[in-house]
């Protein structure tokens, strides 16, 4: 049997996007980046360099907010968010992260008739409330299962600590030789 988790980052491309691309490139593993649209202007570099290494690009939104306040209109913003990928990186997103997780029916009926599938995750080690590295990966080995997504996040200097859990971490699914593969890998049908 395979053993394989999928380690995601939300609210980017941001301030540890590229140390994070460093410490998935060290364990030639994979991952799913969810990027705000509002974010990708100015930051296409990262955004090609994420593609380019081999990681998926999924959709949280052209902003960060409650989505299922107007389902229509957040589903457009979403496709607008997968359109600005499209175009700087050639591949069309195929998930959705709702910010905060917080969905419903309409909202990922909306946004499914754009051709995005929504994800969310089951192991949320509360990186965002910046905790440090140490607590970072304790919560995540000791919650992580094979099929386990993992919640994380990349936007702002002061989570520069998740890139070194996620560095640790690796180095524990090495130990279980366990893959970190993209969402989208992590859910094809076998």
């Amino acid at each position: 049997m395979v053993h394989a988790v999928a380690f995601t980052f939300d609210d980017g491309p941001g301030a540890v996007t590229y140390a994070v691309l460093g410490a998935l490139g060290r364990h030639g593993a994979r991952a799913t980046f969810n990027v705000l649209g509002e974010r990708i202007a100015g930051r296409e570099e990262v955004l090609r360099r994420i593609a380019e290494e081999g990681h998926e690009i999924g959709v949280h939104g052209w902003s960060h907010g409650d989505h299922r306040d107007d389902p229509d209109a957040r589903a457009a913003g979403a496709a607008r968010t997968a359109d600005a990928v499209l175009a700087v990186c050639g591949a069309r997103p195929r998930v959705f992260r709702p910010p905060f997780g917080l969905t419903d029916s309409p909202l990922e009926e909306a946004v499914a008739a754009h051709g995005l599938r929504t994800v969310l995750w089951d192991v949320d080690p509360r990186d965002h409330e910046a905790p440090g590295a140490e607590a970072i990966y304790e919560r995540t080995v000791t919650a992580m299962r094979s099929g386990s997504i993992v919640l994380l996040h990349d936007d702002r200097r002061e989570l520069a600590p998740t890139a070194v859990a996620v560095d640790r971490i690796l180095d524990e699914l090495d130990r279980r030789s366990w893959s970190a593969v993209t969402v989208s890998s992590l859910l094809a049908p076998s």
